[in-house]
C-alpha cells in the first residue's frame, strides 16, 4: 500500500515527437474495449493529422499520464459535445502494468477538474459493454447509464454530473 502514495503523477500535452505512445495507446484501448482488432486501421485513419489540429484548440485535450517519469497513459478528451454544458470523453487508458494501482481515481479527478474550469456542468463518455473493468470503475465512480449508442452496437453512453 506505502508505494502507492510515492507515486508521482503528472498530466502533459501530448508532444507529437511521442506520436507512438498514442498509436499504442489507442490499439489496447481499442483491443480492451472489443477484444479484437478489426476495425482499427480504420478508426486510425487520419488520428495524427486529427491530433495535431485539436492540440491547437483550447477546448481539445490530449494528455499523457506519467508515473514517476514514466509513460502510465494517454487521455482524450474536449469540453464541448452537442449538448449544452458537457464534455466528452474519448479515451482514458491505462497500460497494463499501471491499472489497479489506485490511478483512475486521480485520472478522473483531472478530467472533472478541467472539464469543470472549462464550464462544463456533466461530462459524457461511450463505453463498450464487453469492456467489464471499465464498467465497474464508472459504475463505482459516479458515472450512471444514459443510452445505447445509436453510432456502435457495442457501446453505451453514461454520464457523470461535475461537482459545481
Amino acid at each position: 500500500m506505502g508505494a502507492k502514495l510515492s507515486m508521482k503523477i503528472s498530466f502533459r500535452q501530448i508532444d507529437m515527437d511521442d506520436f507512438e505512445l498514442c498509436v499504442a495507446a489507442r490499439k489496447d484501448a481499442y483491443f480492451c474495449s472489443f477484444g479484437h482488432y478489426d476495425g482499427f486501421d480504420d478508426f486510425i485513419n487520419g488520428y495524427r493529422q486529427r491530433v495535431v489540429e485539436r492540440l491547437t484548440t483550447l477546448e481539445w485535450f490530449y494528455i499523457h499520464v506519467f508515473v514517476d517519469d514514466q509513460f502510465a497513459g494517454q487521455l482524450e478528451f474536449r469540453s464541448f459535445s452537442p449538448e449544452p454544458e458537457t464534455g466528452y470523453v474519448h479515451l482514458i487508458y491505462l497500460k497494463p502494468n499501471f491499472r489497479g494501482l489506485g490511478i483512475a481515481p486521480i485520472i478522473q479527478d483531472y478530467i472533472v477538474s478541467t472539464l469543470s474550469k472549462a464550464g462544463c456542468l456533466r461530462a459524457v463518455l461511450s463505453v463498450s459493454r464487453t469492456n467489464k473493468p471499465a464498467l465497474t470503475f464508472y459504475k463505482r465512480h459516479g458515472w450512471q447509464f444514459v443510452r445505447k449508442n445509436p453510432k456502435h452496437d457495442e457501446t453505451d453512453f453514461y454520464q457523470l454530473w461535475l461537482p459545481t
